[in-house]
């Protein structure tokens, strides 16, 4: 099937549109822009900069995709490193997502990503596979949300903090360090609080790997004991033998914000 460009879009010359597009009334593609097979922009969507949507992503009406970051120190359009998102993905109504800048080598979200209305993703973060954002979320630049996170409606996220992979962010908190992996997280300077035990099931985790993601999580963050963090970490590496659980002490000694929230119990 030949692509379907509606006569009221303006596609540059330049860009670079792949098999079987559709792209709707009032929609406007920079030349440095290149789509994939399958893609559909619905209408009234920009997209601009040095981007690239994957096969059989969708964009919805006023989304507004890889235009220039809006950290002042970078304020040459053509210095931008672009916007790359994978197949798949759902990007809704009036979502925004920036170029990178010469900091990093662009912004990036993975495959099978949904985007909810209104969210905003800023330069130079690097979004993983099956990420979701609700509703009213706005990610600050430099952010790394990992696989299968899911952020709910109206979470803030400071910028260069690290979300860990099948996390979950309840409406309305605002995010100010690193996020552990498999854990949810809940408040105004969001905390974690427990494990994300329906979230695993989900995704297929077994029982015998969330007891070993309840051991760390239950001995690092609930132990009372006067041992030092470094301590602990090391004690808890020494008695598990299981891949999710040493990705949470992995996490914790390379976390990127210096800080993650939590409280004792």
């Amino acid at each position: 099937m030949a692509n379907l460009i509606d006569s009221s879009a303006i596609v540059k010359p330049g860009a670079v549109i792949g098999n079987d597009c559709k792209i709707g009334p009032f929609c406007i593609v920079g030349p440095d822009v290149v789509l994939g097979a399958r893609v559909e922009l619905a209408s009234n969507v920009v997209i601009d900069g040095k981007t690239s949507i994957g096969d059989d992503s969708i964009v919805y009406p006023f989304a507004v995709l890889g235009v220039m970051s809006q950290d002042l120190k970078w304020q040459d359009e053509s210095a931008m490193t672009g916007l790359r998102i994978g197949k798949r993905c759902k990007i809704r109504e009036y979502v925004t997502i920036h170029s990178g800048t010469p900091a990093s080598d662009g912004t990036e979200i993975g495959d099978d990503c949904q985007i909810m209305v209104n969210a905003h993703v800023g330069h130079d973060c690097k979004i993983g596979n099956s990420v979701v954002m609700s509703n009213l979320v706005q990610v600050a630049g430099h952010v790394v949300v990992e696989d299968y996170a899911i952020l709910s409606g109206g979470v803030m996220v400071v910028q260069s903090v690290r979300i860990g992979r099948n996390a979950f962010i309840a409406g309305m908190s605002g995010v100010v360090g690193d996020v552990l992996p498999y854990a949810i997280y809940d408040g105004r300077h969001s905390t974690y609080k427990t494990i994300n035990l329906v979230g695993l099931m989900r995704h297929g985790f077994t029982d015998e790997d969330i007891r070993e993601i309840s051991k760390v999580y239950k001995s690092i963050l609930h132990d009372d004991n006067s041992s030092s963090f470094a301590e602990k970490l090391n004690k808890i590496r020494g008695k598990v033998n299981n891949k999710y659980a040493m990705d949470i002490i992995d996490f914790i000694e390379n976390r990127s914000s210096g800080l993650f929230n939590y409280k004792s119990r």
